[in-house]
């Protein structure tokens, strides 16, 4: 620095470096995975790229933004100027870094030995076999080469399809287990379209869903989550202050039902016949308005068997629950909205045909110019690939995603269909139960390595760009189908013009531009794509006609099923979704927001079930579990054994089970855990009438919760609508307090007073913020047993608490909210600590100096809020797991206290920023990484001693709200929370 460069002119050029880098880049990712001597342009170390890319974890489509350091992506964020996503993640989302850095993804071809075992291969041996292979298949005849795979972007998919052509054959599907078939059957009988609906939820004043659980898996969940908090925001309605009014439909109490102001528990697979008694009420009380284009006579053909009164005795839900729900939808003066969810087709219709009869259609549920298609194949055209597989007709089969092997119904027999194939070729990153019926396995990018596109709907396109260079010796999946496609006989080899994935994607945006693109130039069109993670346009709502034939009314209109005395009911895992999150320690150890449960598959029984198979909840909790007695569940696949976990937030005569587990052969964060609902259930439905008894066996489920009972305390605070309106402060019959006299005079802060504003109305328990925080403080992963012990890691939980019965109606469904350091003023863990490991800082954080630490523990004994954590062990990162591990955070060692400090290496990155660049912060230059992934936007991070900043404001919007935590301590956190809203029974 001494020629001519000082000091601060080095930090400026810093600075100036990382502003640039703060814009979403659009070349290409680092070349190398680990720091370099001569590094690439584009890298300059310690200071972060971004790349904007698309997330593959669900069919959503949402954008990221991928930060990139040294070469190594280390966080996903949102990309705020995606209209999906809007800048949040989900915890799927931000768990794909995991599956980027599996360490069980397969590294390199291998084949099949006639043992079983798998021998590597050499890349080129690996194509030659596979296109050998290939090749014999289509001179043998047509369709001998069969493809079933996942989604992979409209681009891709074609690809897969002209690959397939190449080789003689049509035969590609792609398969997705928990799918929209019955949704996009209805939309296209009825009104003729091949795609799906958009909805509007913060546009309505009502909402009725049908077993659509959109705060948790249905369909787009970031964005639904973030319009039902402003659906449920407190808003002035014809002149009175009101929230929005919400009931959800199904039997069991989910992370929706437990938003809404009604939770409707109808036996399994019953919605749709509530949905049509809803709908027959609604019609024939005349709450339908005009100019619809419906026959309302056909509508009330369709419904005519769906008296509420008889429909009551099949659905187990009463005639005047029926009334009441229909009566909010059908007299909404501010818009409504019915949404379905399920695996039959009759809620789907009946939940379409009420917005339209009601008006909602074009207003909170619009279908748009520019249909774009499902991605996913229809279930009869997969079942015609795996019938030819059965008869001996294909001689080559390619599995690229989706594993068929553990997520297809047994009536589909897929597993004994391809031991009729002759060769069995499997591409993926991570080898699962599919892989092991393949005779040759070939290593294939993961997402975040390799282009791609998206289009989850009309006037969005997704651009997805490697961030990264491979992690592993891996090649593009659509590069091996292109180059395979080219060397095949014919002139349907040629007929793909692309050279790589990188090319189809390249020419595919290029036609984009000439339809799109305006007056800008190919190079600035595909620049600005790369740059922004896409194009976004306002698509323009579709006008459709709505015709309903006899057949549909015959076909969707049948009986609901016969009433069991005991049914099996699965539902998809918050992140384990269908299976394919299991292999990610993030998604497993992060528990279940509603039975706060982890690693494992649970049998949920309500406590009158429960008693009548002889079990009941008296064991001592000397651990933390969830239950622990095991019942064998007979059905007409065979026997479950599972563990109960007694629950009054299921139906009586229902056993919920979730998806996701039950794997074989996915890698072991998966393997061995749980069952597989799948095989267990019928095609078509995820129910089944079953029998169960008490076994011999004692297994536990593990919880880090210590209890559902809030026992007298107000730690989530709650309060009526009517209420606030009024100003009525709430009263919980606790003693009031008086202020404590103070010892020592206020602490003063000069500058900044860091702090957090909650809306605890808002959070729908998501634990987005949960997963954002282990990527962003490379929070240790510590598996069942050491969570058993009372050792989990994470800086941030999602406290769940449920009413007492006799408390249900004056109270939400269940409480929810996140729980973390409260950075307390007068912070009862820094007096305790002898070696001032735990101190104040001048910003009010509640700072933790690890290498002081002498693991004494004193700070976590005197902590109210139970938020501080102990490394029981040094911390352990599976290579390559490591290189996701945040470098501007310490990788804590064994006895040393950690906890949440706002991120605060954010906060000195902005900082430092500030002061060079001779300026002050900006509010909302720094996010907490809970606060940036939130996607129902609960979460506000400021400056308390800034009036104007967001957070104070919205404290200040909210003065009838706000609450902190256990105040009766005297803590003075720095987090202020607002109350839960509810509407009283019988008034809302």
């Amino acid at each position: 620095m001494s020629d001519g460069l000082s000091r601060r002119s080095f930090l400026k050029l810093a600075a100036t470096a990382s502003a640039a880098a703060a814009i979403p880049g659009c070349e290409p990712a680092a070349r190398k995975l680990i720091p370099y001597v001569v590094p690439d342009e584009n890298v300059v170390p310690g200071v972060p790229t971004f790349y904007a890319t698309t997330c593959t974890e669900c069919s959503a489509g949402c954008g990221v933004v991928a930060r990139v350091m040294e070469g190594r992506v280390i966080k996903l964020e949102g990309n705020p100027v995606d209209p999906i996503s809007q800048g949040a993640i989900c915890a799927r989302g931000q768990a794909a870094l995991q599956g980027l850095y599996n360490p069980d993804r397969l590294g390199e071809p291998k084949t099949r030995q006639s043992d079983g075992t798998l021998t590597p291969i050499h890349w080129d041996d690996a194509i030659k076999l596979m296109n050998g292979k290939l090749a014999a298949a289509a001179q043998a005849g047509k369709g001998r080469v069969a493809f079933i795979g996942a989604p992979h972007g409209p681009t891709l998919n074609s690809i897969a399809k002209a690959w397939g052509v190449a080789y003689n054959s049509v035969r590609v599907g792609f398969w997705e287990a928990l799918g929209d078939e019955p949704a996009q059957r209805v939309v296209y009988s009825t009104f003729a379209r091949d795609d799906l609906p958009v909805y509007k939820l913060d546009e309505a004043e009502t909402i009725i869903s049908f077993g659509a659980d959109f705060v948790e898996t249905w369909r787009s969940p970031v964005e639904y989550a973030r319009q039902f908090a402003q659906f449920r925001a407190p808003k002035t309605r014809g002149g009175t202050l009101s929230i929005g009014r919400a009931a959800y439909v199904g039997p069991r109490l989910n992370s929706t039902a437990a938003k809404c102001d009604e939770w409707v528990a109808s036996n399994p697979g019953t919605e749709g016949a509530v949905a049509m008694a809803v709908l027959n009420v609604v019609v024939n009380q005349g709450w339908v308005a005009p100019n619809t284009g419906v026959n309302l006579d056909d509508i009330k053909k369709l419904v005519a068997n769906y008296d509420p009164e008889k429909v009551s005795a099949q659905t187990g839900v009463s005639a005047d629950q029926i009334k009441r729900i229909a009566g909010w939808f059908g007299q909404a003066t501010g818009g409504a909205v019915a949404l379905a969810g399920t695996a039959e087709v009759q809620a789907h219709l009946a939940a379409y045909i009420l917005n339209l009869v009601t008006g909602n259609l074009g207003k909170t549920m619009i279908f748009l110019d520019d249909q774009v298609p499902l991605e996913s194949t229809w279930t009869q055209s997969i079942k015609a690939i795996i019938d030819a597989m059965r008869d001996g007709e294909v001689d080559v089969l390619v599995i690229a995603g989706g594993n068929p092997a553990y997520s297809m119904p047994p009536a589909y027999a897929f597993k004994e269909a391809s031991k009729r194939v002759g060769y069995v070729i499997w591409m993926g990153d991570a080898p699962d139960e599919s892989a092991e019926l393949a005779n040759l396995l070939i290593p294939t990018h993961h997402p975040l390595e390799t282009w791609r596109d998206t289009a989850p709907r009309a006037g969005i396109h997704g651009l997805g760009q490697p961030v990264m260079q491979p992690v592993f010796r891996s090649r593009a999946l659509h590069d091996i189908l292109i180059a395979s496609a080219h060397v095949a006989a014919g002139d349907a080899g040629q007929a793909i013009k692309y050279e790589n994935a990188s090319d189809a994607i390249n020419t595919a945006w290029q036609d984009l531009q000439g339809k799109i693109g305006g007056g800008a130039t190919p190079k600035q069109f595909w620049d600005d794509a790369r740059r922004h993670g896409g194009v976004f346009q306002d698509a323009k709502p579709a006008t459709v006609k709505f015709t309903l034939q006899d057949d549909d009314i015959e076909a969707m209109s049948g009986p609901p099923p016969a009433p069991s005395e005991l049914t099996l009911w699965a539902f998809p895992h918050i992140f384990l979704y269908d299976g394919r999150g299991a292999n990610k320690s993030w998604l497993q150890e992060i528990p279940d927001p509603v039975t706060q449960i982890v690693w494992d598959t649970w049998a949920e029984m309500h406590p009158d079930t429960a008693a009548k198979l002889g079990l009941k909840q008296d064991y001592e909790q000397t651990r933390l579990f969830a239950g622990i007695d095991v019942i064998r569940i007979s059905t007409p696949g065979g026997p479950i054994e599972l563990t109960v976990t007694i629950s009054p937030l299921v139906k009586p005569g229902v056993i919920a089970v979730p998806f996701g587990q039950g794997h074989t052969s996915y890698g072991r964060y998966a393997d061995g855990i749980g069952v597989n609902p799948f095989y267990f259930l019928p095609e078509g439905t995820r129910s089944v009438a079953v029998t169960a008894h008490k076994i011999d066996k004692q297994y536990k489920l593990v919880t880090p919760l210590g209890s559902s009972d809030m026992l007298g305390r107000t730690i989530i605070e709650a309060m009526s609508v009517s209420d606030l309106a009024n100003g009525v402060e709430p009263d919980f019959g606790e003693e009031k307090v008086d202020r404590p006299y103070e010892m020592y005079a206020p602490i003063e802060y000069a500058g900044h007073k860091w702090g957090m504003t909650i809306d605890v109305n808002s959070c729908t328990g998501c634990s987005a913020c949960i997963a954002a925080c282990y990527a962003e403080n490379n929070v240790q992963v510590v598996g069942k047993a050491n969570v058993d012990l009372g050792r989990i890691m994470s800086w941030i939980r999602v406290e769940r608490y449920i009413q007492p019965a006799d408390k249900a109606g004056d109270s939400p469904l269940i409480q929810i909210a996140p729980m973390l350091c409260q950075q307390c003023d007068h912070a009862p863990c820094e007096p305790v600590c002898p070696v001032f490991a735990s101190h104040h800082t001048n910003e009010g954080l509640n700072a933790q100096i690890y290498n002081r630490c002498i693991g004494t523990r004193f700070c976590e004994n005197n902590c109210p809020y139970k938020v501080r954590r102990f490394n029981w062990y040094a911390p352990e990162f599976v290579e390559p797991l490591n290189f996701q591990l945040n470098p501007d955070v310490t990788v804590r060692g064994a006895g040393v206290m950690e906890k949440c400090t706002f991120c605060i290496q954010r906060i000195t990155t902005a900082e430092i920023n500030a002061r060079t660049e001779d300026r002050k912060l900006v509010d909302g230059e720094i996010i907490t990484a809970c606060a940036q992934a939130c996607p129902s936007r609960a979460i506000t991070f400021g400056d308390i001693n800034d009036p104007n900043s967001a957070m104070i404001k919205r404290r200040n919007d909210n003065k009838g709200r706000v609450y902190t935590m256990l105040p009766e301590f005297n803590a003075l956190p720095a987090i202020t929370y607002l109350r839960d809203l509810y509407q009283e029974k019988g008034k809302a």
